[in-house]
């Protein structure tokens, strides 16, 4: 049910996110003919995707939706360029239209496939490298994504100049339209950026960079696996040591009883546990959001408050069933398992006052009692007793021993020698053993050794060669493991560990490294795919920079900085995002300076190629810019999770919005200014290589 209801989001959202992408059309081109042959490449693309998956054995699941949906917005970039391109050569040879038609599709032809290829090219490290769970859950999104962009390429380039080749030219907006005071103005200003173009890279630049950065970087709250608030619960009873079957199964049918007690008032659909005789899980459904009276938090208060005591365990909770990012953990090794274990409930006790922390738990814990006698070697020497012998005895009083049968008229009985069980019920009893010396003497274990309860282990673990004990806790509300990192750390550092034992930070932190790192290098792997292809493109390996620089890097700044504006936690869902943004952002770049290459290569002086690139491309730029953050509207401000109850997917839109937005506004301007900075080094370079040449030819001669 939870799966049809996110797929039931999902569909709604995109179906949503489209329809506002088409009203965004309409008021940027004003004709309905014209917003049909674009927003026909939304259809065809998906039915052409939906074939491709079905003929790949590919399967239509919240993944691959997921990917359907981010890739509606921008299924009409590469028609809106193509046809803006093929009305300008209409409007400039009227009287031949399919000649116009062709020149305005070989005008973008390159830079429609470049574009694409960016934003395709970022998701290969993730497909072709090392599998990870988090690999193999993007790896089924950008899969779709990848084949989604690639039909709406194919349709670009086929079905709509076809389509703009047959019907009238739409008319020029009128001069006092919004669009051509907008453009108008744009032009002006790059004539001034032109004139300042070192002043105004470096002015945005360090604004952004000490300014606008630092500040977002302090609002913004990071957890890379913040506890997912779903509609589901997990219940792990941490049971203590080995019991009888039905021991566990009357404490659970305690606690299920509570809950099933106060059903309506709890908002609990149903709960199913699994239990053995050292483990047990309950696992509460909620009602839907739609029906709910109460949060999740707040039910978890309310259940907490009167939840009945059980000897078995101690019940808690997580957002988690593996626990492995609803929670904290840390982890203490050594060599001695005893000592871990003895360390382990000092660093609990002392978990216990760190603010954020509760519910902190020992896997150390987790096995049976035992008592353990703990033998004086020089005090057993010196009245003669071997350990040996101390054990043998202690032995025979806790297990016994066969002696040899008796026999009689009735046949053999059997002889066990042990103590009475009402004599060994408590460790002083036993520490009353007798034992006799060689001598004769009389004797008691106390003695000679030291008794004490501990708890024999379920499992030994071992990591990196060494014995290691878990200590597991969850987070208060709002409470991230970033939040927690420092505080504990704090502790452990004024905790005297003995040498040879130390400690680690636990899954949790682990995991949250992990990903990081793994999503860090896909991106940069991303970035240098992005800028062979458009080194390849502008066959120029210097030109690429000023789009890397005045595009990408800034798109960072706009995630932090939307992000801190609207209180968006930074989790690995929006790193998912800043890697579909990097390579989506670079697309308005690729358009443009193309288009100023284009015009150069006609003769046009470069200032004024920049003008009238900037001047032409600016109207597709915005609509393809709001056509791709109006599609993602509904996600960015929905609360639909994955799978239902997984992590949301608000913060991998909110990243694109707030990069895409940001980017554009300021790339419009530095990518211009950049372009005039790296085409002059370029210039200088060349200048270099020339003079040296003529030297070395001119050394040669003489």
């Amino acid at each position: 049910e939870a799966v049809r209801e996110s797929l039931g989001d999902l569909l709604s959202a995109g179906a949503l996110g489209g329809l506002l992408a088409i009203v965004v059309l309409y008021l940027f081109l004003r004709q309905v003919t014209t917003t049909l042959i674009v927003t026909a490449s939304v259809p065809f693309s998906l039915m052409i995707t939906l074939g491709a998956m079905y003929f790949a054995g590919l399967t239509l699941n919240i993944l691959s939706m997921m990917g359907l949906m981010l890739a509606v917005g921008m299924l009409v970039d590469n028609a809106v360029v193509v046809t803006e391109s093929i009305f300008r050569h209409r409007t400039q040879n009227p009287e031949k239209p399919f000649e116009a038609t062709l020149s305005g599709v070989n005008e973008v032809g390159l830079a429609v496939i470049a574009g694409t290829a960016t934003t395709i090219i970022v998701f290969a490290p993730m497909i072709v490298g090392t599998k990870t769970d988090m690999s193999i859950f993007l790896s089924h999104v950008a899969i779709t994504i990848i084949v989604a962009l690639t039909a709406s390429l194919f349709i670009a380039q086929t079905l709509v100049p076809m389509l703009a080749a047959r019907i009238a030219v739409p008319p020029q907006p009128k001069s006092g339209a919004w669009m051509s005071r907008l453009t108008t103005r744009y032009a002006a200003g790059l004539k001034w950026i032109l004139g300042h173009h070192w002043w105004t890279a470096l002015g945005i630049g360090l604004v952004c960079v000490i300014g606008v950065l630092p500040l977002a970087l302090d609002l913004v709250k990071f957890d890379m696996f913040p506890q997912d608030v779903g509609r589901r619960l997990f219940m792990p009873y941490h049971v203590e040591g080995q019991h009888a079957l039905e021991r566990v199964e009357k404490s659970v049918e305690k606690i299920e009883e509570y809950l099933y007690s106060h059903q309506e008032e709890f908002n609990i659909r149903s709960v199913y546990s699994y239990y053995d005789q050292g483990k047990a899980e309950s696992t509460l459904l909620l009602t839907s959001e739609d029906d709910a009276t109460l949060s999740t938090k707040e039910i978890i208060a309310r259940i907490e408050a009167d939840l009945p005591q059980i000897a078995i365990g101690k019940p808690s909770f997580s957002f988690d069933q593996q626990g492995g990012g609803s929670g904290f953990a840390l982890q203490i090794s050594g060599d001695s398992t005893e000592v871990l274990n003895d360390l382990a409930i000092d660093i609990a006790r002392s978990l216990e006052t760190v603010e954020g922390l509760k519910d902190v738990i020992s896997d150390g814990e987790s096995g049976n009692k035992e008592i353990r006698v703990m033998i004086d070697r020089v005090r057993a020497a010196n009245v003669g007793l071997t350990t040996q012998a101390i054990a043998e005895a202690v032995s025979i009083a806790m297990r016994g021993e066969n002696l040899r049968e008796f026999r009689d008229k009735s046949g053999e009985i059997a002889v066990r020698l042990a103590f009475r069980e009402s004599d060994k019920q408590s460790i002083e009893q036993l520490a009353n053993l007798p034992l006799y010396t060689p001598e004769g003497r009389r004797i008691t274990l106390g003695t000679v050794a030291s008794l004490h309860v501990g708890r024999s282990p379920d499992s030994i673990r071992r990591t990196d060669r060494q014995t290691a004990v878990i200590l597991s806790a969850n987070l208060e509300d709002d409470v991230s493991n970033d939040d927690i990192r420092p505080r504990v750390k704090s502790l452990m550092d004024q905790m005297q560990l003995p040498p040879g034992y130390g400690w680690k930070e636990g899954r949790g932190f682990e995991r949250e490294d992990d990903t990081a790192d793994m999503m860090a290098t896909n991106i940069i792997l991303g970035i240098a795919c992005i800028f062979l292809v458009m080194a390849a493109l502008f066959e120029s390996l210097i030109l690429p920079f000023s789009i890397i620089l005045g595009s990408i890097v800034f798109s960072i700044f706009g995630v932090f900085l939307f992000f801190a504006a609207t209180g968006t936690t930074f989790s690995f869902m929006a790193m998912i995002g800043i890697m579909i943004l990097i390579g989506v952002v670079v697309n308005n770049g690729i358009v443009l300076v193309d288009h100023i290459n284009n015009l150069r290569q006609e003769g046009v002086p470069r200032d004024e190629a920049i003008v009238i690139a900037g001047r032409d491309r600016l109207r597709p730029i915005l609509m393809t810019v709001a056509t791709t953050i109006v599609g993602l509207l509904p996600l960015a401000m929905g609360s639909t999770q994955v799978g239902g109850d997984g992590p949301p997917y608000y913060p991998m839109a909110r990243a694109i919005i707030g990069g895409l937005a940001f980017s554009t506004v300021v790339s419009l301007l530095v990518v211009p200014a950049l372009y005039v900075y790296f085409d002059s080094l370029a210039a200088w370079g060349r200048k270099v290589m020339r003079t040296a040449r003529l030297g070395r030819t001119h050394a040669l001669e003489t």
